[in-house]
């Protein structure tokens, strides 16, 4: 049995597919650029930012959070990019986007704090760490966190933005910056001894 969603979507592939003219795209992203955000289904990058397939990488969770996760990609995708052969080779860029009215907002409350940690068997304190409440201030701390994370490359350029899902528009809360200098240094200039915790 087929639920009436799935069988949406798979009459939308079929036409998708009966018009498909993309089997030659390159694995390269025509703009060298990898998106983090939310899952949020009002939060899509296709449309935000006008992508067509190929133009970018997309990665996404609750409340487009830099997790353990999300750092093994960049990791991987570091290593992958740097070794693609000749004109394939690329330096990627992030970006970092949050939005607004994000449901992990709701992680501010106490009881639901408790249920998150219960389900995931993380302590309170790490499901509280997740809320989303300014979502600007979330966006400069994942950047500040990528940044003492030395499994992400030096060279990375991130930028942040703020989407706002009334109006449709972005905000930059961190113009592109290389995370770290040549020396392995946040490129902030701090050391990474110094950075909050």
């Amino acid at each position: 049995m087929t639920s009436d969603s799935i069988t949406t979507l798979l009459d939308r592939n079929r036409r998708f597919a009966e018009q498909f003219k993309a089997r030659n795209l390159p694995i390269r992203p025509r703009l060298s650029t990898i998106i983090l955000t939310c899952l949020d289904s009002r939060v899509d990058p296709t449309h935000i930012f006008g992508l067509g397939l190929g133009d970018a990488l997309v990665i996404r969770n609750a409340g487009g959070r830099i997790t353990p996760e999300v750092m093994r990609d960049l990791a991987i995708l570091g290593v992958l990019a740097a070794n693609m052969p000749g004109p394939s080779a690329m330096q990627p860029e992030l970006i970092v986007m949050h939005h607004t009215d994000c449901g992990m907002c709701r992680l501010a409350n106490a009881a639901i704090q408790r249920q998150v940690a219960e389900r995931l068997g993380v302590g309170v304190d790490e499901a509280k760490a997740m809320a989303i409440i300014d979502p600007t201030a979330s966006v400069q701390h994942d950047i500040e966190q990528l940044r003492q994370t030395p499994e992400t490359p030096d060279q990375l350029i991130v930028s942040g933005f703020v989407y706002d899902v009334k109006n449709g528009t972005i905000n930059q809360v961190a113009p592109p910056a290389p995370l770290r200098s040549s020396t392995g240094r946040p490129a902030n200039g701090t050391s990474p001894a110094m950075l909050p915790g």
